[in-house]
């Protein structure tokens, strides 16, 4: 049998806001309801993606420019 540490639940406890022995008896549905995620419904500007970098300065290259790249570099006579 397992034991958690009293650091380790009263680390749970302050997470959750809970007893530690409240979140020991409770049952499925109350343990959905604490686990399920707050999305904001209004989402800050600030931390919407903006994509890849990558596309959009164009730095992906397709195979053919790489091979004609690299058929440019060993073609170059010194």
């Amino acid at each position: 049998m397992y034991a958690l540490k009293a650091s380790t639940k009263s680390n749970i406890e302050k997470c959750l806001a809970m007893s530690f022995n409240d979140i020991i008896n409770m049952n499925s549905d109350d343990e959905d309801s604490i686990l399920k995620p707050d999305i904001p419904i209004n989402r800050d500007a600030r931390k919407i993606g903006r994509g890849n970098p990558l596309l959009a300065r164009m730095r992906f290259r397709t195979m053919e420019e790489v091979d004609a790249k690299i058929t440019e570099m060993t073609n170059e006579k010194p």
